[in-house]
């Protein structure tokens, strides 16, 4: 087995110490006149003030705070530091954005006044969110704290020789301590408090995480030793002075999470009304150069144009772009999954009538394919997403086909390079092996999500056709879901999906919710599959990123694929058709009926090549060939029988490798030590030790004549499926 591991393209790895890559430009100022967020630096297009810069997070894509996101705010904010303190520090009167940052699951920065005030993340041990401020949310959280008159939490106070060490950045160790509130566990974002000597009001002047309960801290404090917190931030003379100015309406009427989101969501467009006329001449230099594209694209190209509407938010916008230039001439595309939630169904009929565009609205759908696929392939993984192509990519086809007998089709869609790596290295004009009849182009691809949010609720939607002054404006449906809490849209059960995302499904749609986790409790009870599986999602990945191979040590759990019936015929199933990736390469992907026995199909594989490698930490075996007998490959097999195999080249011959995969299982599952492979081999590359099969890598050629003469190749061969 070779040692030395060959990179394939598509699958390089970041070396250690690179920075993620920026998916797009990260933009965001602050206009601290108007209190409202700038996309760009030139000026606010109320006061003609330039704002300040905020040092948003990688990938940048920013967007606006809607109800369910307050809610779940002021519901943190006020379990963690007291009632009231959550709805005071981020009202509804006050923008609110969201920029998504890298974690386990859901994990957002909170922008609020120009500042980020703290982390919202989902925490999948305690299955809630909890608020993580930063140091100028701490330091506001502070004030309304006092200025309600609440009793402390989360606070530790410092007496005289704690105070310079913390603003070193020293941890917050027993010696400086002179009190602490009762509330505090271990791993809790604290306030850390000083008196001033001259005023002896208390201000925050770091935020620590708790190194213990406040039970252990009296413990600590009796000894006068011992670690209470470490220091995550502390204050700088810059953000004390930006904390003076911050000023907050102690006498508003509180809503309370129990308000109606379309209250709610009612206060919050009025706020972004405002951030829509102050970016206005941004957003229109933006929708100019996005018509430009559509326009030369349209007379380049010289092919029937559609839209591929899926009832979120993107494609909406690249919708409503098309229609500025075309009116209505131009067909709607939705290819439906099958897994759509209502709401989105429901959005796609309305915003044909909305258009007045029924007739040129297309459906194809997918009905219960899917279910009938993971009786096959199992759980979909974000590393292995087969059912995209059999659920989506053939629709679209089908429609193609239909409707332009084999002609290609101009085809807009809302892609954005924010959403993906994928998406970030795709062209803006490009053709997908998988559709080939499909030209897609992609208007909207440098836009964050912020910018695409002020365009869809506040641009007008003209009627060209009504000649009416007061009629010559349409009403456009969004999909409600995304005021409810839903960030993402498409299908429900999408191994993109967050836990926080499957857990609002359980709420807002519990018989979809309950009709995939029964799937999940059948085929982990089958497998022999721990509960932990399902209850971290763990059935979202075929190979752990380095975090969640992180989480899932940690929980001490062996996770193994076991075939329910090792004796049963081999069979394969492949997903229908080829992808191709931002590389440019072409995959298919696979699962064999049964999970590998690895120490055999390690002692097998010699035959087919000798360029492997097995992570055994992952369950893993990655084959990445270069030899000059065929076109380079790479091939990943996982433990519980499923594979992706990539090519350079569309016409590799993806059958005949598949079929020495196949047969290459077969034997190691079934082999009698027949010594067939013995006899043929001409190398004298194969002996029989002990009753096993041992191939002698020096000696081996990778002629196949073992694989090909094996009799369990012939019933390897009637397992494929393509």
């Amino acid at each position: 087995m070779s040692t030395t591991k060959l990179a394939p393209k598509g699958f390089q790895k970041r070396k250690k110490g690179m920075k993620a890559p920026y998916l797009g430009k990260i933009s965001l100022f602050w206009c601290d006149y108007c209190n409202l967020p700038l996309l760009d630096n030139i000026e606010c297009d109320i006061c003609k003030n330039k704002g300040h810069k905020i040092p948003v997070s990688p990938p940048g894509d920013i967007r606006p705070a809607f109800a369910e996101d307050y809610t779940t705010l002021w519901e943190c904010i006020d379990k963690q530091y007291g009632k009231g303190v959550g709805e005071t520090l981020v009202p509804t009167s006050k923008i609110v954005l969201i920029s998504r940052i890298g974690g386990l699951d859901r994990t957002e920065e909170v922008i609020v006044d120009g500042e980020i005030i703290g982390i919202l993340q989902f925490n999948i041990l305690l299955n809630e969110f909890e608020f993580l401020p930063k140091m100028m949310g701490g330091i506001f959280i502070f004030k309304i704290q006092k200025a309600l008159k609440l009793p402390s939490k989360k606070q530790i106070l410092l007496n005289t020789d704690g105070i310079p060490f913390t603003l070193n950045g020293k941890s917050i160790l027993a010696p400086g301590v002179e009190s602490f509130s009762n509330d505090i566990k271990k791993g809790d974002h604290c306030l850390i408090l000083a008196k001033d000597s001259q005023t002896e009001k208390s201000q925050c002047i770091a935020i620590g995480v708790a190194r213990e309960n406040s039970n252990n801290f009296k413990e600590m404090l009796k000894n006068n030793y011992g670690e209470l917190a470490k220091n995550k931030a502390h204050l700088k003379q810059s953000t004390k002075n930006k904390a003076i100015n911050i000023e907050f309406d102690l006498n508003q009427k509180l809503l309370g999470s129990n308000s109606e989101f379309e209250q709610i969501n009612k206060l919050i467009l009025l706020s972004l009304k405002k951030a829509y006329t102050a970016n206005y001449q941004y957003l229109q230099r933006r929708i100019k150069k996005s018509l430009k594209f559509i326009r030369k694209t349209i007379a380049d190209i010289k092919k029937p144009v559609a839209v591929a509407y899926s009832g979120g938010k993107d494609s909406l916008g690249v919708l409503l772009l098309v229609w500025k230039v075309l009116g209505r001439n131009f067909k709607i595309f939705f290819a439906d999954t099958g897994l759509e939630l209502p709401e989105v169904l429901e959005n796609v009929q309305n915003i044909a009538k909305d258009l007045k565009m029924e007739s040129n609205l297309i459906v194809e759908s997918a009905n219960d394919i899917f279910w009938d696929l993971i009786e096959s392939f199992g759980p979909p993984g974000r590393d292995y997403r087969f059912c995209c192509h059999s659920l989506k990519a053939q629709n679209i086809m089908k429609i193609i086909n239909t409707i332009y007998n084999g002609e290609k089709v101009l085809v807009f869609l809302g892609q954005r390079q924010y959403e993906s790596l994928n998406r970030m290295k795709s062209k803006e004009v490009y053709v997908n092996s998988f559709i080939p009849l499909q030209i897609a182009a992609t208007p909207i691809k440098s836009w964050n999500a912020l910018t695409l949010w002020l365009f869809i609720l506040f641009e007008p939607v003209k009627d060209f056709e009504s000649d009416v002054e007061s009629e010559n404006l349409l009403d456009i449906s969004i999909t409600p879901l995304y005021f409810k809490g839903h960030e993402r849209l498409g299908c429900y059960l999408c191994p993109a999906s967050n836990l926080s995302n499957l857990k609002l499904l359980k709420t807002s749609h519990p018989k979809l919710y309950e009709r995939w986790f029964s799937f999940l409790d059948s085929y982990a009870q089958k497998h022999k599959l721990p509960e932990e599986w399902v209850q971290y999602g763990l059935w979202r990945f075929k190979q752990y990123t380095p975090q969640w191979k992180n989480f899932v040590d940690s929980l001490d759990i062996s996770i193994d694929y076991n075939s329910p019936d090792s004796s049963a015929p081999l069979s394969l199933n492949i997903a229908e058709g080829f992808s191709q990736n931002a590389e440019e390469n072409f995959s298919i992907k696979g699962k064999f009926s049964h999970a590998l026995n690895v120490d055999d199909f390690l002692r097998f594989l010699p035959a087919l090549t000798k360029d492997f490698q097995w992570d055994e930490d992952n369950g893993i075996i990655e084959i990445n060939s270069e030899l000059k007998k065929t076109p380079p490959y790479s091939l990943k097999i996982f433990i519980d029988g499923s594979f992706i195999l990539i090519s350079e080249e569309k016409e590799f011959d993806f059958y005949k490798l598949t079929e020495l995969l196949a047969g290459t299982v077969s034997r190691s599952l079934y082999c009698n030590n027949c010594k067939t492979c013995v006899n043929v081999c001409t190398q004298n590359a194969i002996k029989s030790e002990l009753g096993k099969i041992i191939i002698e890598n020096d000696k081996c050629i990778n002629c196949y004549d073992c694989i090909t003469h094996c009799p369990f190749f012939q019933l390897a061969k009637k397992a494929l499926n393509m």
